[in-house]
């Protein structure tokens, strides 16, 4: 699964979480979430897979917001 910054953004506001809460929840730091967002660290593999074992991307409400959210975070 490849992710943006943009999608990773995304899942966050779709969540309702501010980066402090959202890092907290996936298991990282605030820093290091905050360094994807800006651009200065690339979404990792493993990454991914904090972020997919705490995030249920099978509900179809969070899907649709992530979709809506992720075109305009994109351009962040």
């Amino acid at each position: 699964m490849n992710l943006t910054k943009g999608d990773v953004i995304a899942i966050r506001l779709a969540s309702d979480m501010n980066q402090q809460q959202f890092a907290k929840h996936i298991g990282v730091s605030q820093s290091f979430l905050s360094d994807i967002e800006n651009g200065r660290r690339r979404v990792s593999p493993y990454f991914v897979w904090k972020l997919t074992r705490k995030i249920d991307a099978s509900d179809p409400a969070l899907q649709e917001r992530i979709r809506r959210l992720s075109v305009v975070a994109d351009f962040r």
